[in-house]
């Protein structure tokens, strides 16, 4: 698939605590930021589950028409692209796929109506929170999902490059006080999945006090090949 643009495009909360191996008794009373947390509900998911969520995205800045419009768009646009895209399993059923996109926004709008100051609009890499002000962070469909074509991502042109990665990820590490998810750490183009070539680089030249390995995301979400993330954690003290 190829965009223009980053997409509005959300997951349901317990969908995405899978793809981010999660373990929902590890939950309660943690600090987490979702970043970007887009149309998912993945706030609500982790409320359920006893955590204390927060979600930012600079779409949270829309009115709420026009954030719905943007959503419904994208979900067609990704509809649009599926069919004809080989990293995706023959038996992968498309149409739960899409109707889980739509579930995910309603999802959200019921949350963030009840609880309207847990939805930030910001953006990375400039985040509006003092350090370590969260003891986990999620980061989902950014880092590596949206770098250039060239590179294994989904934007055509120059996309967000090596560069843009490193300071958002010194961003997330900023605001974390323990430990950091980001997934995919693979590539979205090709015959299959492989490891984005954006890590190597991003963890020869990891911060003092962090550690970081590949996970292997808990639902392949119709992809062929190695669907992974990267966790990060900070040395204790």
């Amino acid at each position: 698939m190829r965009f223009s643009r980053i997409l509005s495009f959300g997951r349901t909360g317990e969908e995405l605590l899978r793809i981010l191996a999660l373990q929902p008794a590890t939950l309660n009373g943690l600090r987490v930021l979702d970043c970007p947390g887009g149309p998912g509900s993945l706030s609500s998911s982790l409320r359920c589950h006893g955590a204390l969520p927060t979600a930012v995205d600079p779409a949270y800045a829309l009115p709420r028409e026009h954030l719905e419009a943007q959503t419904l768009r994208d979900i067609q646009a990704v509809a649009d692209q599926l069919d004809d895209d080989p990293i995706f399993r023959d038996d992968f059923d498309k149409t739960s796929y899409l109707a889980s996109k739509r579930q995910a926004y309603r999802q959200f709008l019921d949350d963030r109506q009840a609880h309207p100051g847990d939805y930030i609009a910001a953006a990375l890499p400039d985040l509006p929170f003092a350090d370590q002000s969260f003891d986990l962070v999620v980061s989902c469909s950014l880092l590596f999902s949206y770098a250039p074509a060239a590179d294994g991502g989904l934007l055509e042109g120059p996309g967000l490059d090596l560069a843009w990665h490193r300071s958002a990820l010194r961003e997330l590490m900023r605001v974390t006080a323990s430990e950091i998810r980001v997934y995919p750490a693979h590539t979205q183009f090709g015959a299959e999945a492989v490891i984005h070539p954006f890590v190597e680089p991003l963890l020869t030249s990891l911060q003092p006090g962090w550690t970081a390995r590949l996970f292997h995301a808990g639902c392949h979400q119709g992809l062929r090949g190695d669907t992974v993330g990267l966790v990060f954690q900070r040395a204790r003290k």
